[in-house]
């Protein structure tokens, strides 16, 4: 509450509301995320979103149990919840090590909170008629 730091009760209510829906968003994202990792990712995140994933895993090196050979990114469509779940975590610093336990919500809340604002830095890159990035959304 001490961080919201709003003056009135009102204002404090709104964002302990709006903190809410996300941490339940990213429970249950965290926890599709490990009972079905086949779904396609698309079913809970935006092209974009996607996107940014591809690029920071291209970045870092992570090789994608879709990806059809180590050397190209997979297609938008081929990622799955798992993967994406996966791949945020690691943004929020989960190492991802043999015998680590899955991702927790904490980190799943840091690597997302870093990925909405990739997301949002590439959409408006697109409006602004940038090329590169509309490369990356595959229009």
């Amino acid at each position: 509450m001490e961080k919201i730091a709003h003056s009135t009760a009102e204002r404090i209510k709104r964002a302990v509301t709006i903190n809410a829906v996300i941490a339940w968003r990213l429970s249950v994202l965290t926890l599709l995320g490990r009972v079905t990792p086949e779904v396609n990712a698309l079913q809970m995140f935006e092209e974009s979103e996607i996107a940014v994933l591809l690029d920071y895993a291209g970045d870092m090196g992570f090789q994608l149990p879709c990806q059809k050979t180590p050397d190209t990114l997979p297609e938008i469509a081929d990622v799955s919840l798992g993967e994406a779940v996966l791949l945020i975590a690691r943004l929020g610093g989960y190492l991802n090590r043999k015998n680590e336990a899955p991702p927790g919500h904490q980190v799943v809340w840091n690597g997302y909170f870093r990925l909405s604002m990739g997301a949002q830095t590439l959409e408006r890159s697109i409006r602004q008629g940038d090329l590169s990035a509309q490369k990356k959304l595959l229009v």
